[in-house]
């Protein structure tokens, strides 16, 4: 082997020191054209991040994460440069073809994004754009969440002390409570679309997804829709309308907070509402037949708690339901009893 020596005469030394620069130019530049180094989600500025993000996704998996009732998630990787990459989740919506609609629901996707991507708050889940890539429809393209969702969290934490399930809960109400300010509602607040970072803290996603998606479909049932969500959700969602010509019922504020109610009957005791009963298609049955959650026998629910979440949980007829802010005020004045 061929070795190059530097000699007091300066012969081969030259040619030694361009060999040693050259080798450390090289190890300067390997970082920038090596492998990419995925950043966290919370340092990127959702300014800079284009809506159609369609060329930039990349690492799709052979089957989706999740698979909800009307999309799947992808688990991704998106492209910041050639130093860079971010890990997504994109949300795909199931069930379309390409037709004479496409161009309606296309537009109508890009609209609701553009909306979307202005919510900026502390536990909202940023929207960052939309990707072609995966079907007829545009998909939606999120941070990745490696904490899971709400649910997945509480099973796996159930020695979380009472003074974490109540910072839990006062950072869901401020989402919804930004949300409600910014007259967006969420239309499916549940365990599965409040996800949790490492550390522990919750973000509310899929915010008004659920009425585009009902939008879309060519018998927009919002019973079908509820899908895995009827365990959190408003019974008047699943009422008769009193005339057959009459207006279908809708999503509103108020069915956001008989959901927000569950939420923190679920997030108190650990498990689910009707965590007794099995199967969703039975608690569906319990509903019609007015029967609510049971309340928990652990101490994590006072008197207190339970009189609000059953004012939470009130009839639409009533109209004694909170607001998000109150709901907020009562979660900050229970603090001092934790």
């Amino acid at each position: 082997m061929l070795s190059i020596q530097p000699d007091d005469s300066g012969g081969s030394s030259w040619l030694g020191q361009a060999w040693h620069a050259s080798w450390h130019l090289v190890g300067q530049l390997l970082p920038a054209y090596g492998t990419p180094k995925v950043v966290e989600w919370q340092s990127i500025n959702l300014a800079t991040v284009p809506q159609d993000l369609t060329g930039q996704i990349s690492g799709k998996e052979p089957y989706p994460a999740s698979i909800g009732t009307f999309s799947d998630v992808w688990k991704c990787l998106y492209s910041l440069g050639q130093t860079q990459e971010l890990t997504v989740a994109v949300k795909t919506i199931r069930g379309h073809r390409v037709d004479e609609s496409r161009p309606v629901k296309i537009k109508t996707l890009r609209d609701q994004v553009e909306r979307w991507k202005t919510l900026i708050h502390s536990n909202i889940l940023p929207v960052y754009g939309t990707t072609f890539e995966f079907g007829p429809l545009p998909s939606l393209v999120c941070p990745w969440m490696d904490g899971g969702s709400l649910t997945h969290h509480l099973d796996t934490h159930p020695d979380l002390s009472p003074e974490k399930r109540h910072e839990i809960l006062l950072q869901i109400c401020d989402g919804l409570c930004y949300l409600h300010s910014e007259e967006v509602i969420h239309g499916q607040l549940n365990g599965s679309n409040i996800l949790m970072d490492r550390k522990g803290n919750a973000y509310l996603a899929d915010f008004g997804f659920l009425p585009v998606v009902l939008d879309f479909r060519t018998a927009p049932y919002l019973s079908t829709a509820i899908g895995n969500s009827v365990r959190w959700a408003a019974p008047e969602l699943f009422e008769i309308p009193d005339t057959t010509d009459g207006p279908p019922l809708q999503l509103t504020m108020q069915s956001d907070i008989y959901s927000l109610g569950s939420i923190i009957l679920q997030v108190l005791s650990g498990d689910i509402p009707y965590h007794e009963i099995k199967r969703d298609d039975q608690v569906l049955y319990a509903i019609a037949q007015g029967m609510k959650p049971s309340r928990p026998e652990t101490s994590n629910v006072t008197d207190e708690h339970w009189e609000y979440i059953q004012q939470c949980w009130s009839s639409r007829r009533e109209n004694r339901r909170p607001s998000a802010k109150d709901v907020s005020a009562f979660l900050t004045s229970q603090c001092s009893h934790v």
